[in-house]
């Protein structure tokens, strides 16, 4: 053990004044210093990282799971499949349109929360060419009937037509040809032609965009056009249909 003889032994000093006790004690006292702060570092560094991995993989009856957003509606296929015909004075589903659309409902409606106006450059409207001198305005419509029709603008640019909106919404209090029952009342209805497709071909394609009900109407007094109506939203109660 001869190297540990070599081993200068460190100085020991028997008063602080003394000459080098100064120095020699903040080193000691500045590498003391050093350890604590790169330990306390190390041990907040490793107690952070426990913590994000208890926040992120929660177990047991902690974990929670977020609710998951429907997807967004697909406006360029079909949501059923066409008809084989869809001739004059039928409409789609069989039986009156309160069983497919439900009934109008003025004292619940309101104007300011569920109509939204609909623009379309490939879609003529009635009121933007009628030169009449009345404040109709075929852009305005229920929120529940904006994806159905902007999947038939969609579909009948495929068919090379141009969709001709007739009439949509039609406040109660200035309604002139509408029924008071009619569900033009809450911008649930609108009523289409339709240029270079026929009315029969563009009934199917109402059908496959997906509206509650279609009617491929012909009245007495005015022309020819389709009816197309929606419930107010997806899960709303309709009326029950009686017994045959």
């Amino acid at each position: 053990m001869r190297f540990l003889s070599k081993i200068p032994k460190p100085e020991t000093f028997g008063d602080f004044g003394e000459p080098r006790a100064f120095g020699i004690w903040m080193k000691w006292a500045l590498g003391i210093a050093a350890a604590v702060c790169v330990g306390g570092l190390l041990l907040c560094v490793s107690l952070e990282g426990c913590g994000q991995r208890g926040a992120t993989e929660p177990s047991g009856h902690e974990a929670v799971k977020k609710p998951e957003l429907p997807p967004p509606p697909d406006l360029h296929n079909p949501v059923r499949a066409a008809p084989a015909s869809f001739p004059p004075d039928s409409n789609l589903p069989k039986g009156k349109e309160i069983y497919a659309s439900g009934p109008i409902d003025l004292a619940a409606f309101n104007p300011t929360n569920e109509l939204v106006r609909f623009e379309d450059q490939r879609v003529w409207f009635e009121s933007d060419n009628d030169h009449h001198s009345d404040d109709e305005d075929d852009h305005v419509i229920h929120r529940a009937m904006e994806v159905p029709l902007k999947r038939l603008v969609n579909l009948l640019e495929k068919s090379g037509g141009r969709l001709k909106i007739q009439d949509a919404y039609r406040p109660a209090d200035k309604n002139k040809i509408h029924m008071a029952t009619s569900l033009h009342g809450e911008g649930r209805a609108v009523d289409l032609t339709c240029e270079k497709v026929s009315l029969s071909e563009l009934a199917k394609l109402c059908w496959q965009a997906g509206f509650d009900f279609v009617l491929y109407e012909v009245p007495r007094k005015s022309g020819i056009h389709l009816h197309c109506s929606v419930k107010r939203r997806p899960d709303a109660p309709l009326p029950t249909r009686p017994a045959k």
